[in-house]
């Protein structure tokens, strides 16, 4: 029994005769099917749709076609192996080439030099953003390993040299780019500012420049300086200064912070990460047994788009407390990440449901609400009030739960030997 305040709380070992090898493998083939529907909805091979809402006549209605996902290509890579199905490779690189091939609603190809390789932003018309960029080189990298094809590793310098002079003195990356305005400074999501230490990490893996491991150092301080003594990240930040202006806390990217730890920590091996992501996962863990669910948003909630979803249950962390419980032999952080999992596996409809529920990472819309709350976007669609609406699923809770059932077989088959 390890130390932890929560280690009485661990029940995992309960719920490892539900979760094998056969369960884990339909549930990843589940995913698949979800994704060439969302995929198939987009009407290209190289785009794929980001949300599909469920009615109670049993209709989905797809939105979101031209969202621009980079983990997808990791997640198409990993379904190949585990199921065994190596023409899903050809998914990751028709996704991948339709970013890189669209200098409008890809990777940025215009004239403006400086501003090159920006990811489009998946609502905003003609906006690219820093924010999704950086987390494009460790899969496009992984792509160019994996396909020989030198496009891939390419872009990533292409990223790398814009990101890197859009590079703030407070270490957080800021490169919002529109045609008709100009750069912009952005007040965002303060788990998107902390990935700037994955990319320059990852791209010090990939060069060797000198100057991109000091774009991680900066980067890190720059990150180090926004967690809370809880352990948690405000929702927003000035880039300029740090500070916070939204003091919610959008555990609906629980992920980017362990992704963002995860990936630099392979490359440096710094300390430093593994302490302030398990002060993170020591904040998530706290909130998971007083709810027994992690909401998407927490705290005072201002946002009215978040207000439409705060209490829902998101569980995007599960491959992040999986890497961590690993590398730190923590069980109450896989404890977690197992009910999260769970969790997931049960509201995810048979393989043999229709194309567009099979699969699908299925979550909840808000009985409570009766009409959609002012001053949400029309570029937040899925959350508006719909009274047939039942349930949706997001392109990102689909690409986690990949993640974390990747990890999982790992050790169910580890285990399986070992026996």
């Amino acid at each position: 029994m390890s130390s932890h305040r929560f280690s009485y709380l661990n029940t995992s070992e309960r719920l490892l005769d539900l979760v094998t090898e056969e369960r884990l493998l339909e549930s990843l083939h589940g995913v698949r099917l979800w994704l060439s529907a969302a995929t198939t909805a987009a009407g290209r091979p190289d785009k794929c749709c980001r949300n599909a809402l469920y009615h109670a006549d049993g209709s989905v209605g797809w939105l979101y076609p031209n969202s621009n996902t980079p983990e997808l290509i990791s997640t198409w890579l990993d379904l190949a192996e585990l199921l065994e199905e190596p023409e899903l490779t050809g998914r990751a690189i028709a996704y991948a080439d339709g970013m890189l091939n669209d200098p409008v609603r890809g990777f940025y190809g215009g004239p403006v030099k400086e501003a090159r390789g920006l990811l489009w932003y998946w609502t905003d018309g003609g906006t690219y953003g820093g924010l999704y960029t950086m987390r494009a080189p460790h899969h496009f990298a992984r792509l160019a390993q994996v396909t020989g094809d030198q496009r891939y590793r390419d872009i990533c310098d292409t990223m790398g040299e814009t990101l890197l002079a859009r590079q703030l003195p407070s270490g957080f990356v800021s490169a919002a780019w529109n045609p008709l305005e100009g750069w912009m400074h952005e007040v965002r999501v303060g788990s998107r500012y902390i990935y700037a230490m994955a990319t320059f990490a990852t791209l010090w893996r990939l060069t060797g420049e000198e100057r991109y491991h000091a774009a991680y150092e900066c980067a890190l301080q720059g990150a180090r300086a926004l967690q809370n003594p809880d352990g948690s990240f405000y929702q927003m930040y000035e880039p300029r200064t740090g500070e916070a202006v939204d003091r919610s806390v959008k555990l609906h990217f629980a992920s980017y912070f362990l992704n963002a730890f995860r990936e630099a920590y392979a490359v440096t091996g710094d300390a430093a990460l593994l302490e302030m992501a398990r002060r993170f996962a020591d904040y998530l863990t706290g909130i998971y047994c007083y709810r027994q669910a992690i909401p998407y948003c927490t705290g005072v909630v201002a946002e009215p788009a978040d207000q439409m979803e705060a209490d829902s249950a998101v569980g995007d962390s599960a491959p992040g407390l999986l890497w961590l419980a690993e590398e730190t032999g923590e069980a109450v952080y896989r404890d977690v990440a197992l009910k999260l999992w769970m969790q997931a596996w049960l509201h995810q409809p048979s393989t043999e449901a229709p194309a567009g529920w099979a699969g699908a990472v299925i979550r909840g819309v808000n009985p409570s609400v009766g009409e959609t709350i002012s001053g949400v976007p029309e570029n937040r669609r899925h959350l508006h009030y719909n009274p047939t609406q039942v349930a949706r699923c997001d392109l990102w809770f689909a690409v986690h739960h990949v993640g974390a059932s990747r990890h999982l077989l790992r050790e169910v088959r580890g285990a399986a030997l070992a026996s």
